[in-house]
């Protein structure tokens, strides 16, 4: 709301209306927006340079590498929902143009997922579509510590897919989850906060979520919210 606000400021101090569009020439390459997703975040260069230089119809340029500034515009437009790069050596470029832009938030999405105890973490949003039907079953039932289970021989175990963790649960056969009435938990898991209240070895952790439940993850299901941690 406060970001929203300041988007509102900008339209009626300055005159100009969040539905233009503006053209950025950058590094030789032209790319086409509104003055709505270049304001979103305050104090970005972006957003100073359209409330400071911008009139109507003229052209932005700015000398810069125009390799990543698609994305920095999807983050602009896209907000929580942007997903970073996968390639470690796009993330880095990424990170570089975030500090450029003064987009502090974004350099933080591209940082290596290190997350540690005490650390406040959320689902990447590309792995809630692999994750939400392994986290069901294990809200569900209520003796799994591990949410992927496999069958053997006609007996259920768990196994952690990103280290040695075992489990021999005793009562997983039990239960046959309609998914389809589970489905609105693949919803409420983009607003899931959890904290980190332990680390399992290089790969994994434990995470304490906000619905009350505690889970065994890999690291590389999890996003750091930037600036969070429990105090």
């Amino acid at each position: 709301m406060e970001k929203s606000q300041n988007s509102m400021n900008f339209s009626q101090e300055g005159g100009s209306n969040l539905s233009e569009r503006v053209m950025l020439n950058v590094g030789g390459k032209t790319f086409e927006t509104t003055v709505a997703t270049l304001t979103r975040i305050p104090d970005t260069v972006l957003a100073v340079m359209v409330s400071d230089r911008w009139k109507t119809g003229d052209e932005i340029f700015i000398d810069r590498d125009p390799k990543h500034f698609g994305k920095v515009l999807n983050y602009l437009r896209d907000g929580d929902h942007f997903v970073v790069p996968a390639d470690t050596e796009a993330c880095e470029e990424l990170k570089r143009e975030a500090h450029f832009y003064n987009m502090p938030f974004l350099a933080e999405l591209c940082l290596p997922m290190n997350v540690d105890v005490a650390d406040i973490v959320q689902w990447k949003r590309d792995a809630i579509e692999i994750y939400w039907r392994p986290f069901v079953r294990y809200m569900v039932d209520d003796s799994l510590s591990l949410p992927f289970i496999y069958d053997r021989n006609n007996h259920t175990l768990a196994r952690c897919i990103a280290c040695e963790e075992f489990q021999d649960p005793k009562c997983s056969y039990l239960f046959d989850i309609n998914y389809t009435a589970w489905e609105p938990m693949r919803h409420h898991m983009y607003n899931m906060t959890g904290e980190v209240t332990q680390l399992m070895g290089e790969n994994c952790c434990i995470v304490s979520w906000d619905n009350g439940q505690q889970i065994h993850l890999p690291r590389s299901a999890l996003i750091k919210l930037p600036g969070m941690q429990h105090q």
